[in-house]
C-alpha cells in the first residue's frame, strides 16, 4: 500500500549549485536501495522502498554557489536535505552518465545517485572526432558530431555532410535514419567515411572519459572518440 506523507516544510539553509535551479524540473535516482527525487517549481517528492513510501514537501528555496545546490526542508521526520553537485555521475546499474551527482539525507539515511538529463552531456558545442575504432583520422580530414536538443544529430562524415536522429533510453543511446550528401572524394576519405557511418549506426551507449572525451560505444566493440575544441 502506498504511503504518502505530506509536510508543510519550512525552508532552509542552502549553500549550493548545480543545473537544477528554483522553478526548474529536476530528477535524480539511485540504486541499492532504489530511490527517486523529483524537484519541481512547487513541490519536492522523494520516493523510496521501491515507490511504496513517498515524502512530499514544498520545494525549498535553492541557493547556488559554485557547483553545488542544496535544498533543505524541515519535516516532522527530520530534515530532508538534497545536495546536487555539477560533476559527472554514472548510474551504478545502467552505466548511463549524468551531469550531476546527488546526495539525499533523510531520516538518518544517506542516499547517493545521479541526476539531470544525460542528453545535456551530448548537446552543446560540436564534437570533433579523433578516432574511429581505435584508428586516428586521415591527416587533414575532419569528422564532426552535433547533437541538437530536438533529437537530431548532424556533422561532417569526412567527405560528405550527414544527418540523422538519436534517442536515449534508460540504458543506452541509439542513432538512426542516417543520410548524407553524395560527393566523391579520394579513396582514403571515402573509406574513413564508410567506417564512421557504419560505427555510428551501431552505437549502443556512450560514456564520458576522465579528460572529457566523448566515447560512442558500438555493439561490436568499437568506439568513436571525440573531443570538444
Amino acid at each position: 500500500m502506498l504511503r504518502v506523507l505530506t509536510i508543510a516544510a519550512s525552508c532552509v539553509v542552502l549553500t549550493a549549485t548545480a543545473a537544477a535551479t528554483a522553478g526548474t524540473s529536476f530528477r535524480a535516482t539511485g540504486n541499492e536501495p532504489s530511490w527517486r527525487l523529483d524537484i519541481g517549481a512547487s513541490q519536492m517528492t522523494l520516493l523510496t522502498n521501491f515507490g511504496q513510501d513517498r515524502l512530499v514537501v514544498p520545494t525549498p528555496k535553492a541557493l547556488v554557489s559554485g557547483t553545488t545546490t542544496k535544498y533543505v526542508a524541515r519535516t516532522d521526520k527530520g530534515d530532508l536535505t538534497a545536495t546536487i553537485v555539477d560533476q559527472l555521475c554514472v548510474d551504478s546499474m545502467s552505466g548511463m552518465p549524468h551531469p550531476q551527482s546527488v546526495t539525499v539525507v533523510v531520516g538518518g539515511r544517506t542516499l547517493t545517485g545521479c541526476g539531470g538529463e544525460p542528453a545535456s552531456l551530448l548537446q552543446g558545442a560540436e564534437w570533433t572526432v579523433e578516432e574511429i575504432g581505435g584508428a586516428s583520422l586521415v591527416a587533414g580530414s575532419k569528422v564532426t558530431l552535433d547533437f541538437a536538443p530536438d533529437g537530431r544529430v548532424s556533422g561532417q562524415a569526412s567527405c560528405n555532410r550527414f544527418r540523422g536522429a538519436y534517442a536515449l533510453t534508460g540504458e543506452g543511446l541509439a542513432i538512426s535514419k542516417v543520410a548524407g550528401t553524395r560527393m566523391m572524394c579520394e579513396a582514403a576519405l571515402m573509406d574513413q567515411e564508410r567506417r564512421f557511418l557504419d560505427a555510428l549506426g551501431k552505437v549502443q551507449n556512450f560514456s564520458i572519459a576522465a579528460d572529457g572525451a566523448l566515447l560512442l560505444n558500438t555493439n561490436d566493440g568499437r568506439a568513436i572518440k571525440a573531443q570538444r575544441r
